[in-house]
């Protein structure tokens, strides 16, 4: 009789990737935010362009950060800003000036990038490659 147990083993853990995306998504979201925090402390927007000085010539947003909130809704990223730094965001605050900090049509490189990162070490511990 053969011995199936290395393909047996091997079909385990292609099912198991049915799952990935749930088991990702709270790592996925913690980069997300990295991402984010560092774009805003660059002074950045999402596309990677410079945001507008204040009228005062300095660096807007500062606290934006702590505005900030990213979390997993099962396989959904959701990235928040609370209080005035969403009315920048939105353009809708005093002045009118749009300095965007979360992505809104499309993803931009550098967060798929971390997604990308989180997604492929998950693919690869499920399947047997590299561990975390």
């Amino acid at each position: 009789m053969a011995d199936h147990s290395a393909l047996d083993a091997h079909i385990a853990r292609i099912r198991q990737l049915g799952n990935l995306a749930a088991k990702a998504a709270p790592a996925v979201a913690k980069e997300v935010e990295l991402e984010i925090r560092s774009q805003i402390a660059a002074g950045t927007g999402p596309d990677g362009q410079p945001w507008q000085p204040t009228k005062a010539g300095t660096t807007p947003l500062r606290g934006a950060a702590r505005a900030l909130r990213v979390r997993a809704i099962g396989t959904v990223i959701v990235a928040t800003l609370e209080g005035h730094h969403a009315l920048h965001d939105q353009g809708r605050a005093r002045g009118g000036v749009r300095r965007q900090v979360l992505p809104s049509a499309k993803m931009p490189h550098p967060i798929a990038r971390a997604v990308e990162r989180v997604v492929t070490r998950e693919f690869k511990q499920t399947m047997g490659g590299t561990a975390r």
